[in-house]
């Protein structure tokens, strides 16, 4: 599929824009455009994400993959790294995962920044699909503005430096939203088949796009059809099949055959928040905060400039879609930053026109050299600090280093029956320190987290709720262990012996026979 830098015929009828008038100067600055979110990305490339315990996660899934296809491994580290994938719930298909590592195979060991580079791949790209499915809808200058915003925004270049699946969920959701207006603007039976097909994918990597996608294509319908009553015709159902059929297998099966999915439903959607007013409270605070509060105001001042027609019934569709998903994952949406990564190309597309007749008025002040100097400026501006705010999130990840989680490895001989204190659910340590086993259950102190009628667990109930007897008990995160872990504490200190100590970390024998 080839770039196309140019006006597509839905912006036809509009007066020409500076970019339309200047076709050498757009191809110039999409060029500058995807350079810059590629260097930004670079940035201390090996340097885990923002997530951390879902970053290795996938690491441990990559690891597991690699070994299996390499003789280069001891059979303990094979065995080792397939408990520990084992032990680690199951969410979507782990194809990003399985493509790490089989570029790991390919250059003969385990490189994160190797994730993190292919996860900023899949963005950039993404960038491509979003850029021309913007055209589509707004002007072209806007269209440029929306796909920086897209590509340099900090919730973006952190989110897609990280080893998780929502950077490929982005592309193939873009790939898809692509699909979509392309198919509206000239229909055709190949063209709703590779839309219905491209969602599918998309569905079944990860569903959670599913509300913006249908959000989008249902309002688009209303909006040709111009009734509710023929919305549901052959080409919606043949759409909604295509879309629905893969990801109503895999995650049927998960949730009600299986069972190894049921746990999801069990701890995204609880219902009882709708009346909690935290709850509504913590999700606009995400959401302006992960996006930012001057963008947010911006985007929803910006709905409102949209052209009449396609424009609006699309942008509908996206903001309904993304409000509904929201009331499905209403644990994830007021406390996961990153779950707000759908309101990226949404925010981006709302406020670009606004932003387009901000400059315009710009335009008409006076000299004809001096409307560019502020706007230049600001994007200056921003983005330093969109580099600032990325350099710092990276740089605030606090945990056992590689060299002190491969000490305690050694220590406990690699044990697979360990129990730990440590920080983000002890995924650091269990990757680096080959290790494996389950982080002590925490205790529930904020109220909202709890499910109606959960109560917290005895110390009697958690030793013996592992599957298995521990043999050692590993503390590196001394604050939590010294605080909310005091029973704990008071219990290893009487019944256990203490095998090691370090300023780093307690390891305590797990028989317990003190």
């Amino acid at each position: 599929m080839s770039i196309d830098f140019q006006t597509d015929s839905e912006n036809s009828g509009l007066s020409p824009g500076f970019f339309e008038q200047r076709p050498h100067l757009l191809l110039m600055a999409m060029i500058l455009l995807f350079l810059v979110a590629g260097i930004v990305r670079l940035y201390h490339i090996d340097a885990p994400g923002v997530l951390i315990d879902r970053e290795y996660t996938s690491a441990i899934f990559a690891r597991a993959f690699y070994f299996s296809q390499t003789g280069s491994v001891a059979d303990w580290q094979k065995e080792i790294a397939n408990i520990t994938k084992g032990r680690q719930p199951i969410l979507e298909p782990p194809i990003t995962e399985y493509l790490v590592s089989l570029i790991y195979w390919v250059i003969g060991g385990e490189r994160l920044w190797v994730a993190h580079l292919l996860t900023s791949i899949f963005w950039l790209i993404g960038g491509i699909f979003f850029y021309k499915a913007a055209k589509m809808i707004v002007s072209l200058d806007a269209a440029v503005i929306a796909t920086a915003y897209y590509l340099l925004a900090p919730l973006s270049i952190l989110i897609s430096r990280s080893f998780q699946p929502d950077s490929l969920m982005m592309l193939l959701f873009l790939i898809s939203l692509f699909g979509i207006l392309k198919y509206d603007e000239q229909p055709s039976f190949s063209r709703l088949l590779f839309a219905g097909g491209i969602t599918g994918l998309a569905l079944l990597y990860r569903p959670l796009v599913l509300f913006i996608i249908f959000g989008a294509y249902t309002s688009i319908t209303i909006y040709r059809q111009k009734s509710w009553k023929f919305v549901i015709g052959r080409d919606y159902l043949i759409f909604m099949g295509l879309s629905l059929l893969p990801s109503i297998v895999y995650y049927g099966y998960g949730i009600f055959i299986a069972g190894f999915l049921r746990w999801k439903i069990d701890s995204s959607f609880r219902p009882h928040l709708y009346w909690h007013r935290e709850y509504w409270e913590g999700w606009l605070w995400l959401a302006t905060s992960e996006i930012g509060l001057f963008v947010f105001i911006c985007a929803l001042l910006g709905l409102p400039t949209l052209r009449r027609g396609l424009p609006r019934a699309l942008l509908i569709g996206l903001w309904g879609g993304y409000m509904v998903f929201g009331l499905v994952f209403t644990m994830h949406i007021h406390t996961h930053g990153y779950y707000q990564a759908q309101l990226i190309p949404i925010v981006a597309l709302s406020f670009s026109s606004l932003a387009v007749l901000y400059i315009d008025q710009l335009k008409q002040l006076g000299n004809s050299w001096f409307w560019w100097l502020p706007v230049i400026a600001a994007l200056l501006i921003l983005l330093y600090f969109d580099v600032r705010t990325v350099r710092e999130s990276l740089n605030s990840q606090i945990f056992e280093s590689e060299q002190i989680a491969q000490e305690i490895g050694e220590l406990v001989n690699h044990s697979s029956h360990t129990v730990f204190v440590s920080r983000f659910y002890g995924m650091p340590l269990q990757y680096y320190g080959e290790l494996s086993g389950t982080r002590w259950p925490k205790s529930i102190e904020y109220w909202l987290y709890r499910q109606p009628g959960e109560r917290e667990l005895s110390l009697e109930e958690r030793l013996h709720g592992f599957g298995y007897e521990p043999e050692y008990f590993i503390i590196t995160d001394f604050k939590e262990f010294n605080t909310r872990y005091a029973d704990l504490k008071d219990y290893l200190h009487e019944h256990c012996w203490l095998l090691f100590q370090d300023e780093h970390y307690l390891i305590y024998d797990g028989s317990c026979t003190k």
